[in-house]
Parts: structure tokens; sequence; C-alpha cells
């Protein structure tokens, strides 16, 4: 069956610069998976427009409209928990919100 992605985080060797780009990119699906639960009620131009784009020790980087990111602001300490959780260990230590 399916093994936990945060069980696979901690199968793969510390040492290479490979497993820090596979967990880049882990962190960054779950992320917008999470985000786009919470976004469903927002218009498909809002919606297209929030962007995840870097993570890189332990900081989330979401770039979105200001009025969004308002609201992600408000839920950031929820977000960050359904994050990890979906990622089955404490990866996310905090996220920065940007807008353009």
């Amino acid at each position: 069956m399916f093994r936990p992605i945060g069980s696979l985080i901690k199968s793969l060797p510390l040492r290479s610069k490979v497993p820090e780009a596979v967990i880049a990119l882990q962190v960054r699906q779950a992320a917008k998976e999470v985000i786009f639960k919470i976004a469903k009620d927002y218009p498909v131009e809002v919606e297209k427009q929030i962007s995840v784009t870097v993570f890189k020790k332990g900081v989330l980087t979401i770039e979105a409209p200001t009025l969004v990111l308002a609201e992600l602001q408000m839920r950031s300490e929820g977000l960050k928990s359904d994050i990890n959780k979906m990622l089955g260990s404490k990866i996310i230590r905090a996220l920065r919100l940007k807008s353009f």
C-alpha cells in the first residue's frame, strides 16, 4: 500500500542535495493542496494567482494578492499545522507570505 510522505522523507540519505530538492517538491505540493482547499471559495482568477514558491530551511514562501494574503495570515498556524500533518512530520517551521 502507500506510505506517508513523512516516512519517505525520513528514509532519504541526508548528505546529498537531492533529498533537499525532493523534500522541497513534496512540501510545495502538500502546501498547494492545503491552500487550494481553503481557496475553493475564491474566484478561479484569484485562485490561479496563489503560488507556493520556495521551501528552504523550514520556511515556506507563498505569493498571492494582498487580500488573499490577509486571510492566509489569519489562518497561518492552522495552515502550517495542516501541511505538516499531510507530510507526516513537523517540517515547516514558518510561513513567509509575500504580495505581488
